[in-house]
C-alpha cells in the first residue's frame, strides 16, 4: 500500500511550509524513510506554466519552493514543460511556450533555475519506447528523458476527455512530444455526422495542419495529416464532428499507456509527485479561462506513486465542499461534469504496473 502525504489547508494555510514538509517526507530529507539522493543530479521540475490567459495554474512561487528544495539536497534543478498539440493558444512552438511562461511569471530569475522546453527544438525531440493497445509508441521529451530525477507538480482539475487531470495526465501529455500526444488523441477517433453538417466550412478554416478541406460542400479529412486535436470539433456549432462512442475510454487507456512509457524511461531514477488541489476547475490549464471553481480548496498531496496520488485526489475532491451551482454529487464529481469515468485511466495505470489505487493517507 503506497503512502500519500497530505497537507490540509483546513489545518494550515502556509503553502510554502507545506511544500517543504511534503518534499522532506518524499525525499527523506527529514531523516525518515528512504532518502532520495539528488546530490550532483540534474532534476527536472515538471510543471504546467499555464496557457495565455489561464489564471488557475500552479503559482510560480510554489515551483520556486520545489527548486530551492532540490538545491538544498545538492541537486541541479531545471523547470520544464512541453509544447502543446492544439493549434489555438500560445504554446504551440518552443518560442511561444517560453514567451507564455514568462508572461505568466515563470522566468529563470523568478524560479532560480533554467527553464527548458523539454521537446525542443521542434516539439518532436525525445526518446522512443514501446506503446500498447491504444498508442503505437511513446516518445518521452528529450530533456525529461535525459534528466537524472524528476519532481512532477500537477494542478488537479477537470478534463473534458479524462474527467480529472492529475499526475498521470501530466506524465502522459506533459512529458511527451507532439507525435506522442497525437497518438493519444488518435485513440478517441473523429466521427463525422453528415446529416448535421451545414457546409459552412468553419472546420476547414481552423485546421492548422491542412488535414481538412471542403469538397462539394462537405469536409474531407486527410488522416495522415490530422493531429486529432479536436479544433474542428470544437469550432463546429452544429455537432457534426464528434469522437467515437467509446472515445473517452479509449483516450484514457491510451493516456495510461503513455504515462507508463514515461515511467519506463525514468526507471531507476527518483520520481516524486505533488498534486495541488486548489482552484479545481472543470477544464484543464490549457483552457483560458478553465471555468468556475468546483469545490473549496483542499490541500496538497505528495507521493512517489502517481496512481495513489491521483486516487487520493479524487477521494479528497469528492469529500470537499462543492459549490451548489454545479449540481453534482460524489462519487467522481469531475468525471460527472465531464461526462466520463475518471477512474478509467487511473485503474488502467494500476493494471500497467505504475502504482496502486490502495494507499495510506498520512497527514503532515
Amino acid at each position: 500500500m503506497s503512502e500519500v502525504y497530505f497537507f490540509d489547508f483546513a489545518e494550515s494555510d502556509d503553502v510554502l511550509v507545506g511544500i517543504d514538509k511534503l518534499l522532506e517526507r518524499c525525499t527523506g530529507a527529514c531523516g525518515g524513510g528512504e532518502r532520495i539522493g539528488l546530490e550532483g543530479k540534474r532534476v527536472a521540475v515538471k510543471a504546467h506554466f499555464g496557457e495565455l490567459g489561464n489564471y488557475t495554474h500552479i503559482r510560480p512561487a510554489f515551483v520556486r519552493r520545489v527548486v530551492d528544495h532540490v538545491k538544498s539536497m545538492g541537486g541541479t534543478p531545471f523547470a520544464t514543460e512541453t509544447t502543446a498539440l492544439y493549434p489555438e493558444g500560445a504554446r504551440v512552438t518552443v518560442e511561444e511556450s517560453l514567451r507564455t511562461a514568462a508572461y505568466n511569471g515563470f522566468t529563470e530569475e523568478g524560479l532560480g533555475c533554467p527553464i527548458l522546453i523539454a521537446d525542443a527544438p521542434d516539439g518532436y525531440s525525445g526518446t522512443v519506447t514501446g506503446g500498447g493497445r491504444f498508442v503505437n509508441f511513446v516518445k518521452v521529451a528529450r530533456a525529461i528523458a535525459d534528466a537524472d530525477a524528476m519532481i512532477v507538480l500537477s494542478h488537479v482539475k477537470g478534463h473534458v476527455l479524462s474527467g480529472i487531470g492529475g499526475a498521470i495526465k501530466n506524465l502522459a501529455m506533459g512529458c511527451t512530444t507532439k507525435d506522442c500526444k497525437r497518438e493519444q488523441h488518435k485513440a478517441h477517433g473523429i466521427v463525422f455526422h453528415e446529416e448535421k453538417c451545414t457546409g459552412c466550412g468553419s472546420c476547414a478554416e481552423v485546421c492548422r495542419f491542412s488535414a481538412l478541406k471542403m469538397v462539394e460542400g462537405r469536409p474531407v479529412w486527410d488522416w495522415d495529416r490530422c493531429f486529432y486535436c479536436s479544433t474542428c470539433r470544437f469550432r463546429c456549432e452544429y455537432g457534426a464532428i464528434g469522437i467515437l462512442e467509446d472515445g473517452k475510454e479509449r483516450f484514457q487507456k491510451g493516456m495510461a499507456e503513455a504515462a507508463a512509457g514515461v515511467m519506463r524511461v525514468m526507471e531507476g531514477k527518483a520520481t516524486v509527485f505533488l498534486n495541488f488541489i486548489f482552484d479545481v476547475t472543470p477544464l484543464c490549464d490549457c483552457a483560458a479561462p478553465a471555468g468556475s471553481i468546483v469545490v473549496q480548496n483542499v490541500g496538497i498531496l505528495a507521493s512517489r506513486d502517481p496512481v495513489a496520488v491521483d486516487a487520493a485526489a479524487i477521494h479528497l475532491i469528492d469529500s470537499a465542499e462543492a459549490f451548489p451551482s454545479w449540481g453534482v454529487s460524489p462519487p467522481d464529481i469531475l468525471g460527472k461534469i465531464n461526462r466520463t469515468d475518471s477512474w478509467i485511466h487511473i485503474k488502467e495505470a494500476e493494471r500497467l504496473g505504475m502504482g496502486s489505487c490502495k494507499y495510506r493517507l498520512v497527514r503532515i
